[in-house]
């Protein structure tokens, strides 16, 4: 258990290494990018104004949720609505509420003002201007742009293009009707002409969607009838002022439609006020007249118990009749078409209570529906729903009314019956007395009727007077510390992660769409074979770099190559013949076999360096060694092995076996058998044998020799050597039956910044004849 852990911390940190060292070298790109982005954070928080978000909430009388009022609130309130939570946010962002917020604060004439010293920055002067701009009809502005202008120093004329204009007058302009007055909302010590402030003009509508859109009312929840307010600004005291005046708008426009009914009410009570009282001095003056005429002082004791036992019953019907004429009323209001938007029937001679909730609840979804009607659209699935509340209640308030008026018309039919059992007993009074009592029956009735409407105009007067509020301010507005928005601790944070992560990107972008091998871990997850050594890639002067007794970094690399040899081979150790190819042109097999053979003969050993690339041989050029018969003069048998063992001046311990003069069709010739006695007879004077030969993706010649070799050393190149041959490599060399093979990762360059190019050779295939060619010059001319 302890080995696997181990094992797996061991794997994690090379993987973290791998990661460091293939981002590391593009530590420019990375710290380029952190420069611009910390710039551009810069610039964009100089650039934007900080919002901050202003919070309250308000306590909504939401039957529904257990908000009724007291018995006191009641009485004093006897017009006001039902209310519930969901409809009253409508209402409370609607644009009627807006608009008189916007036509209090002047929102539509927003002054600004210019900051630093190109006048890029600007700010709202909602407090620092030492005016505002007072337009008479707020919903006929049209829009007008960036209106420059400056205040007298005795704050009393504002000049607009070389014109002055009064303070506090209204003036015409090119902009309309208007009127400078001082800012009420402004701070005391606002310096005037400090910066370059103007003013613009924007239409009503364009005003209401952008306060609209920075505005937020939700519920707290659905059990509450607590409403939370939001609003984003610039400027925190105005964000408080807008939130301040939308609670006293909508408090104020529910207070005005309950003054409204109640006015009609009491209108509706003086006029009968009116007529009863007219209608009471006439029965006086009559009763007055009769006594004058008959002489009757007063009524008898039987007289008097006659109307004392009639009073009661003459006050219940009076009653069921008033209580009649007020369903009347109501039935006329719910059945008439225009009935939304009216002003409801007055309610206070219906005594069910059920019947008087119905009539309010219609009353307010019908204000409500037409308040909504004017700031939504007819589809509006709130709008809808209100309409289809409204269909319901009415229904329900006509049943209601129907059982009423059959209760009442029983009940008086019982009072009847009662009246004409009384009536039985004036019988026995006599003639005159019994016209005095009747005609006192009547004053009766008519006084009770007067006191009933004078209490009532006592109790509409007191509900006009209170003005009770339908909201509360629970919490008072107040303002975040810091700005929501630009926030900039997440900007921060997004400037110091977003160059890495977009380095990240553009890296790996790069290298995902780049098909070449570019890491060894490219080349350990496509092969099997060993990587025995890596040679960094230099720009050089001469392609033999260890041939110096001077240390170099290339040089170290060609020796452990060198001690790695000595683990390879079949059987391990035996690596007396190497082969050394590639897949392509170009990966370096060359340079390679030269430099390691270089440094195994300075290791004492006696090394012959055998160049069997015969289509594009370079070894001989690369130890400036003339024309001479080589390996192809061998194999025709023009030359002895003797002849064609060239020493070189490199290195005492090696030995250079040119290619020869080539000829057309050099791989032909490797098939003849003799290349197996040559190696044969060079095993018995030199230690060790490399044999550079062609790729193997272009000419079969590696795999021809491959069976007579040791060891096949297979280069390949950083950023040159396809991912698909590498991909291919083992299958290839299981279908050649060649099971000895070592990779040396050739050329790896700096990565990131600072690189250089690198290349070898030229053009490799049976149809390329330049090398040929010059070699055949080269022949002639020796």
């Amino acid at each position: 258990m302890e080995k696997t852990s181990k094992y797996k911390n061991e794997k994690d940190n090379k993987v973290f290494q791998q990661l460091f060292y293939k981002y590391l070298p593009y530590w420019p790109l990375f710290l380029t990018l952190l420069v611009i982005s910390v710039g551009s954070l810069f610039i964009y928080l100089k650039l934007n104004t900080p919002v901050y978000e202003t919070t309250a909430s308000i306590l909504i009388k939401d039957e529904t949720k257990g908000q009724e009022d007291s018995k006191m609130e009641d009485v004093l309130n006897l017009f006001g609505t039902k209310k519930t939570v969901e409809n009253e946010t409508q209402i409370l962002s609607s644009n009627e509420i807006l608009k008189v917020v916007i036509n209090k604060l002047h929102l539509y004439a927003p002054v600004t003002e210019e900051l630093g010293w190109n006048g890029k920055i600007i700010k709202s002067a909602f407090l620092t201007s030492p005016v505002m701009i007072d337009v008479p009809n707020p919903d006929l502005i049209q829009d007008s742009k960036k209106i420059y202008f400056t205040v007298s120093k005795d704050r009393k004329n504002v000049l607009i293009d070389g014109k002055q204009y009064p303070m506090n007058e209204w003036v015409e302009s090119p902009w309309g009707k208007i009127r400078f007055q001082k800012n009420s909302f402004g701070k005391p010590e606002s310096v005037i002409g400090e910066n370059r402030m103007y003013f613009s003009l924007i239409k009503m509508d364009k005003i209401i969607n952008a306060v609209t859109k920075n505005l937020v009312v939700t519920p707290v929840s659905r059990q509450s009838s607590v409403i939370n307010l939001k609003i984003r600004d610039e400027i925190p005291e105005r964000g408080e002022t807008i939130l301040k005046n939308i609670v006293d708008a909508y408090n104020t426009s529910a207070i005005e439609r309950k003054n409204s009914i109640a006015m009609k009410t009491l209108e509706f009570i003086e006029s009968r006020l009116k007529n009863v009282g007219s209608q009471l001095d006439s029965v006086e003056s009559g009763i007055q007249k009769y006594r004058d005429r008959s002489g009757i002082v007063d009524i008898s004791e039987q007289s008097r118990l006659y109307l004392q036992s009639i009073e009661e019953n003459d006050k219940e019907i009076n009653t069921l009749n008033m209580r009649m004429s007020a369903l009347n009323e109501v039935e006329n209001y719910v059945q008439s078409k225009s009935g939304q938007g009216d002003i409801v029937p007055s309610t206070i001679n219906i005594e069910d209570p059920t019947l008087s909730q119905l009539v309010n609840k219609l009353s307010a979804s019908q204000s409500q529906y037409e308040s909504l009607k004017k700031t939504t659209a007819e589809n509006n699935p709130i709008l809808l729903s209100l309409q289809e509340e409204i269909n319901k209640t009415k229904p329900s308030i006509l049943e209601n009314i129907r059982n009423q008026k059959k209760s009442i018309a029983s009940g008086k039919s019982y009072l009847d019956q009662v009246n004409n059992k009384y009536s039985s007993m004036l019988s026995t009074v006599p003639k005159k007395e019994r016209e005095l009592v009747e005609v006192s029956r009547q004053q009766n009735i008519k006084n009770d009727i007067y006191k009933f409407l004078l209490q009532k105009r006592e109790e509409t007067a007191y509900s006009i007077s209170s003005a009770l509020p339908d909201c509360f301010l629970v919490d008072q507005p107040t303002t975040s510390l810091f700005p929501v928005s630009p926030k900039k601790p997440l900007l921060a944070l997004l400037a110091a992660f977003a160059p890495f992560i977009l380095g990240f990107l553009v890296v790996s972008l790069k290298d995902s769409m780049n098909s070449k091998v570019l890491y060894r871990k490219d080349i350990e997850s496509l092969t099997k074979f060993p990587i025995i050594g890596e040679l960094m890639f230099e720009k050089l002067e001469e392609p033999i770099v260890t041939k110096n007794a001077q240390r170099s970094f290339l040089q170290e690399q060609f020796r452990q190559i060198r001690a790695a040899l000595k683990y390879q081979g079949n059987p391990k150790g035996n690596v007396k013949r190497i082969l050394v190819t590639s897949s392509i042109k170009g990966e370096g097999k060359s340079f390679v076999s030269s430099n390691l053979a270089v440094s195994i003969a300075r290791s004492g050993k006696k090394v012959a360096l055998l160049e069997l690339d015969l289509h594009q041989p370079k070894l001989r050029e690369m130890f400036e060694i003339g024309n001479c018969a080589g390996i192809t003069d061998y194999l025709q048998g023009k030359a002895t092995e003797k002849q064609i063992i060239i020493p070189t001046d490199v290195q005492p311990n090696l030995s250079l076996i040119p290619a020869g003069f080539l000829i057309e069709d050099p791989t032909e010739l490797l098939l003849n058998g003799k290349l197996e006695i040559l190696l044969n007879y060079l095993d018995t004077v030199f230690d060790v044998l490399i044999i550079d030969t062609a790729p193997v993706l272009a000419l079969t010649d590696a795999t021809s020799i491959s069976p007579l070799v040791n060891l096949v050393l297979y280069i390949i190149r950083h950023d040159h050597t396809p991912k698909t041959h590498i991909e291919f490599l083992d299958e290839n060399m299981e279908a050649h039956n060649i099971e000895n093979v070592a990779l040396v990762f050739n050329g790896v360059k700096k990565r990131g910044f600072g690189r250089y190019s690198y290349g070898y050779g030229s053009g490799y295939g049976y149809g390329s004849k330049s090398s040929y060619d010059a070699y055949s010059k080269k022949k002639k001319v020796a």
